[in-house]
């Protein structure tokens, strides 16, 4: 006989939340900030990033809030070790060797991978950025958007299962357009 279950509301007994900004600091510079929090963490981590590119000239990490602060906080000098480094094929393994593991940070390394699929992200929002005005608001055709960004966006092409070459065919036929979602976001104040 199954088993019969009732709704209730329960309580979560844990919560962690990740946010990414990207914040325009020149024309082909960004800061990127990702921070993670929970019951026991605040860890922040920048990078500024040259776009195309991607290669990174700065990067910073803090924790605010840790299990030993203090002595989490010594981990800090290894984000030197990110700068010059390019985001691409191989970036997140090398980047974990040098910020994570045990002469690291665990939440500093997995806030490096939020930072470089953010960087990455990036390539999207200039691209957008870079189309007019009249037709970002003309009615969106998937196929089209998907033969403009493989043509336009650096190593995309093959990358995942929607923008794999064997997809078109599929992206044509299935794929409905894309809906965009308001987001509030935030302003930093930056020396510029």
């Amino acid at each position: 006989m199954p088993e019969t279950r009732t709704l209730r509301d329960v309580s979560s007994i844990y919560r962690r939340t990740k946010e990414v900004n990207i914040y325009p600091l020149a024309d082909d510079r960004f800061l990127i900030e990702a921070f993670l929090q929970d019951e026991v963490h605040d860890v922040h981590v920048e990078v500024e990033i040259v776009h195309p590119s991607l290669e990174i000239v700065a990067a910073r990490s803090e924790v605010r809030n840790g299990p030993f602060t203090n002595v989490c906080n010594l981990t800090h000098a290894n984000m030197a070790g990110l700068v010059g480094m390019k985001v691409g094929r191989g970036f997140t393994i090398e980047a974990r060797k040098i910020v994570g593991g045990s002469h690291g940070c665990h939440r500093v390394s997995e806030l490096v991978v939020e930072i470089a699929q953010a960087a990455y992200q990036l390539h999207f929002v200039v691209f957008f950025q870079g189309v007019p005005k009249e037709v970002r608001h003309q009615a969106d055709v998937p196929i089209d958007r998907w033969r403009a960004i493989n043509a336009s966006i650096p190593g995309m092409r093959n990358t995942c299962y929607s923008y794999n070459d064997e997809r078109e065919s599929m992206i044509e036929e299935k794929a409905q357009p894309m809906r965009l979602r308001d987001q509030e976001v935030p302003v930093r104040r930056l020396s510029i």
